[in-house]
């Protein structure tokens, strides 16, 4: 009886080990496919057993970490984050748990020791560049107010992105019931993309954005302006994991063509092996920032891409600077002043991800309390003005995970003022010239030596006035005026020895080619003194009024023409703040070609020819229009023109042709009673016989055509026979 006890106390023991191995298989499958919260229970069974090692500790620790249970994270690190071979990773993520814990001071020990163990490391080299970072931080609770919105749920709930006139934004608030549809990593629900607008100050829900919800995560997402945005999902499917059985982002973007229908691309950079996701694009739409963790990345890291055509992209870099660690640095955002805004727990902050600037010159800035907190603080976008945004946390004292807050900003924002100087006969750029920047009291702000390029680059701050005076010792000295502007300013200055330059570049109106010999007339508005120049090779030419200098008002009446080209008469009229003036930044300086077969209506400013229904009686504004065909024939007397009249499909053919017949008889007679030689113009109804939009619906067929397109088959046209 003994030895059978003994037998079974031995099977027992053998039994539990085999199960508390097989706990630690499971456990770590868990831990390696993301599924934190189920991977918790098991690693917390092993505590104490002879299966608890540092490695269970570390990722239990970092379990509790990334379900955002920080003081427990903090106490499991403690167990063995203090011993020699306490990895660096494990000594910043413990640090980061005792800041979102409120222990700020101890985290800062932490970080000291993991400088010791790795000194070149970002994570712990920012601490010891600015001990005082703690106080710096809290005073900056002045320039932002923050309110918690409305719209906000117990589930997560984030962004604040604009789209269109509304506002899109993620929350898990939804559970489709025929769907399970949550998260392994937390337990919380997937995210979807929800639309909202703005009013009083709170966000007003609109619906789910439901063109790109699925039933994985969506968002962040950016629009592009127009029709188009780009948006972050999961990759879907069990065919789209990572040899590690992760779904991991992609980035994606979308497009509503005219008929409301969504077409969703995958970007060609993205892969089922790393994630991509949170994106953003530069001012000029030029440049797609986003975040990820692909291969060369440390932790999360940001990336920018150019944008080179239609779906087209250039090769994914780093972003230059400081901007990255080796922590994570997420959700990039580009404000109107062309700066770059991000979240990071790799740079020294409160705790968790803090919101950060790049400023121009490179430096990286904690934008403080009360945007930051001790825990994370992310997704910022900041308005046009510079004044307002929206920024999510999961700070204490939200109604759940993660809240959307709007936020007020009374502070100034740094704005990029940069150009080039040239000479304005030559066009070349002048180097080693002074650009010294002034404020509206006439301190110095700034002063910069133009490089070989002749360019020139300075900041200020939104909300201000500035003057620029520009001098190099071979030209006369300039100063431009920089008015108040929320983003950033290009001004480019050509410097020339004496008076005002004008320059002239006459184009071709259809193809934007210059033309050469056109003949341009000023006249003095103020003396009636009359110049005629010509414009040289490529539409250019410059005139200098010798008589005039900065500050003063130029007034002159302008005459363009060239044979064979309508001619335009224009004013032009403007405060000089310039040695040199391109006129064609006040007025469009193009002409139009006449040619035979052309359409004048399509040359000048002429709207529809409207009649009363069924009738072609000439109306008051119809003869309006009609008087601009007068004048330019009077002004070509040779001139001969045939004015077609066009109607839509609608009605039958035969009422169609007679009822343009006669509106084009109508018109032409009211032409050839205020032209000479009445002959040169005739008046002829074409009804439907020259859709210029196929939307035939004769008889039987019936047309689907839109309004706008039948609007277009409506037309009046002046072709002309013949010039000379």
């Amino acid at each position: 009886m003994k030895n059978k006890i003994l037998v079974v106390l031995f099977l027992l023991l053998v039994s539990m080990a085999n199960g508390q191995s097989l706990k630690l298989k499971r456990a770590n499958k868990f831990y390696d496919h993301l599924a934190y919260k189920s991977a918790i229970d098991l690693y917390e069974d092993l505590r104490g057993s002879k299966w608890e090692s540092q490695e269970v500790l570390s990722r239990l620790a970092m379990c509790y970490y990334n379900t955002n249970q920080m003081a427990k994270s903090a106490e499991v690190f403690s167990a063995f984050a203090n011993t020699e071979t306490t990895s660096v990773d494990d000594l910043f993520y413990y640090a980061q748990a005792l800041k979102q814990s409120g222990n700020t001071s101890l985290g800062d020990e932490k970080l000291k020791i993991l400088h010791v163990k790795s000194e070149v490391d970002a994570r712990g080299t920012s601490l010891l560049e600015n001990l005082n970072y703690l106080n710096d931080l809290k005073e900056k609770n002045q320039t932002y107010e923050l309110k918690n919105l409305q719209i906000n749920s117990e589930f997560s709930d984030f962004g604040g992105y604009s789209f269109n006139d509304e506002v899109v934004f993620l929350s898990g608030k939804y559970e489709l019931l025929s769907v399970k549809r949550e998260w392994s990593w937390d337990g919380t629900r997937f995210l979807d993309a929800f639309l909202a607008k703005e009013e009083n100050g709170e966000l007003v829900e609109q619906g789910m954005l439901n063109q790109i919800c699925s039933k994985y995560h969506e968002g962040p997402i950016c629009s592009n302006g127009q029709m188009g945005f780009y948006f972050t999902r999961n990759n879907g499917g069990k065919s789209k994991i990572d040899r590690n059985g992760i779904q991991n982002l992609s980035l994606y973007y979308a497009e509503i063509d005219k008929f409301g229908s969504m077409n969703i691309t995958k970007l060609p950079f993205c892969s089922e092996e790393y994630s991509v996701g949170h994106p953003a694009l530069s001012k000029d739409g030029k440049t797609l920032y986003f975040s990820s963790d692909m291969p060369g990345s440390e932790g999360v890291d940001i990336y920018q891409v150019s944008i080179e055509g239609y779906l087209q992209y250039g090769i994914p870099t780093k972003v230059s600077g400081k901007v990255n660690t080796e922590g994570d640095e997420l959700f990039p955002y580009v404000g109107s002043n062309g700066a770059l805004y991000f979240s990071s727990n790799g740079h020294i902050g409160l705790g968790g991800l803090d919101v950060f600037v790049q400023k121009f010159n490179g430096e990286i800035v904690n934008l403080g309390q009360p945007l930051n907190s001790i825990n994370d603080d992310f997704a910022f976008v900041i308005k046009n003005n510079n004044k307002a945004g929206f920024v999510s946390s999961n700070r204490v004292g939200g109604k759940g995970d993660d809240d959307i807050y709007a936020f007020s900003y009374s502070g100034s924002v740094e704005i990029l003022i940069s150009g080039t100087v040239t000479d304005s006969l030559t066009n070349m750029p002048i180097p080693n010239t002074t650009v010294t920047l002034f404020n509206e009291e006439g301190a110095v702000v700034g002063t910069f030596q133009t490089d070989s390029e002749g360019k020139y680059l300075l900041t200020g701050n939104t909300g201000e006035n500035y003057k620029l005076r520009i001098q190099n010792s071979n030209y006369d000295a300039v100063v431009v005026n920089i008015p108040k502007s929320d983003s950033e300013i290009t001004k480019n200055v050509k410097l020339i020895d004496e008076g005002i330059e004008l320059v002239f570049e006459i184009k071709n109106k259809k193809t934007q080619e210059g033309i050469e010999e056109a003949i341009i007339q000023l006249q003095n508005s103020l003396n009636g003194e009359n110049v005629k120049i010509l414009t040289g090779e490529n539409g250019l030419v410059s005139f200098l009024i010798d008589n005039k200098k900065l500050g003063e008002t130029i007034d002159f009446n302008l005459i363009l023409s060239k044979d064979g080209y309508l001619t335009k008469k224009l004013n032009l009229k403007f405060i000089a703040n310039s040695k040199t003036i391109n006129v064609g930044d006040f007025m469009e300086i193009t002409l139009s070609k006449l040619e035979v077969g052309g359409d004048i209506a399509e040359l000048i400013s002429i709207n529809p020819i409207y009649f009363d229904l069924g009738k072609w009686s000439i109306r008051k504004d119809a003869a309006l229009e009609l008087d601009k065909i007068v004048a330019i024939m009077n002004e070509y007397p040779n001139m001969i023109i045939e004015l077609g009249s066009h109607t839509d499909c609608r009605s039958s053919k035969s009422f169609n042709q007679k009822l343009s017949d006669n509106r084009a008889k109508a018109s032409a007679d009211y032409i050839k009673k205020r032209i000479s030689k009445p002959t040169r113009i005739a008046g002829v109804g074409y009804g439907e016989s020259r859709l210029k939009v196929n939307c035939p619906c004769e008889g039987t067929v019936k047309s689907d055509c839109s309004e706008e397109e039948h609007q277009k088959n409506r037309r009046t046209e002046f072709i002309i026979k013949s010039i000379d």
